[in-house]
Formats: structure tokens, C-alpha cells, sequence
């Protein structure tokens, strides 16, 4: 009867770990919160690089352009005429010619830039078809295009608005 009464105790029984999973349902909310913007950041990106791959491609053209060829004016044109097509409905440039493209043209530029623009480009323009057409200084075409390209595209909706494209 002397015996330990300390010896009939049971040991003691911890209950089992709290587990992590499932997560409470803020973690879910924070999770699906996390996955939406990150969906959304991608298809963003992925986007204005897709907007942006015709002004690349249209890039490299200008820069290989052959301007030592006689045909380099309408090459230089059609290459805009191909970039408008791209960013515009077909039925506001396909059919363009003379002075309703060049207005196009101009009215997708930055209002200080109009001007210059179209002083700059009507002697292409006028000598596009002419079989003895003498431009000189080719290299100002390419870089009036260039300049045409990195200043227009891709057109803000408020110059679609002011151009009257949308």
C-alpha cells in the first residue's frame, strides 16, 4: 500500500499537430486574388508586345528598304499603307490616295508634328508614279517614315477620335 501513487498515472497524450492544409479561406481569397492579377499582368504584356510586333517588323523593313532601287517610293508607301491597315479598320485607308492618305497619315501624328509631316512627304507622294520622278535624298524619306512610325503607332484613341476612325 506504500506504493507510489505517482506510478498509476497514464502518460500524458498531446493532441495531434494542427495541420497547415486545408488553408483558412482568407489564404484561398488571397490566392485566387494573386493568380487574377498575375493573369491579368500576362495577358496585358502579351498584348501590347502582340500591338507592338507589326511596328518591329515594320522597323526592320524600313532599315533593309533598298533605296539605291528605282521603285523605292512606292515601296516606302506601301509599307505605311500595310501599317495603317494594321492598326485601322480596312475601309479608313485601303481605298486612301494622294491627299486624303497623306491627311491620314498626318492626322495620326502628334498635333505639332502634322505640318512638318505633311510638307515633308507630299513630293513623295506627288512623285510616286511618275516613271522620271527625281527625289533626292532618299535617306529623308526613311527617316521621315521612321519618324511617322515611332510618333503614330500604335494611334492613341484620341487621334482615332480627332482623325474620325472611331
Amino acid at each position: 500500500m506504500n506504493a507510489n501513487p505517482l506510478a498509476e498515472l497514464k502518460d500524458i497524450h498531446l493532441p495531434d499537430p494542427v495541420s497547415a492544409w486545408p488553408p483558412a479561406y482568407g489564404w484561398w481569397l488571397l490566392a485566387a486574388v494573386i493568380l487574377s492579377l498575375l493573369i491579368f499582368t500576362v495577358r496585358t504584356l502579351v498584348a501590347a508586345r502582340r500591338k507592338k510586333l507589326a511596328i518591329r517588323q515594320a522597323q526592320a523593313e524600313l532599315a533593309s528598304l533598298d533605296l539605291t532601287q528605282p521603285h523605292w517610293p512606292d515601296s516606302l508607301n506601301s509599307l505605311l499603307k500595310r501599317l495603317t491597315l494594321t492598326y485601322l479598320p480596312r475601309e479608313a485607308s485601303a481605298s486612301l490616295h494622294q491627299q486624303a492618305w497623306l491627311n491620314l497619315l498626318a492626322g495620326l501624328l502628334p498635333q505639332k508634328r502634322r505640318e512638318a509631316f505633311v510638307r515633308d512627304y507630299q513630293p513623295l507622294l506627288d512623285n510616286l508614279y511618275r516613271a522620271d520622278a527625281k527625289l533626292e535624298n532618299a535617306e529623308h524619306y526613311r527617316g521621315l517614315a521612321k519618324q511617322w512610325i515611332n510618333q503614330a503607332l500604335p494611334p492613341s484613341k484620341k487621334r482615332l477620335r480627332e482623325a474620325g476612325h472611331v
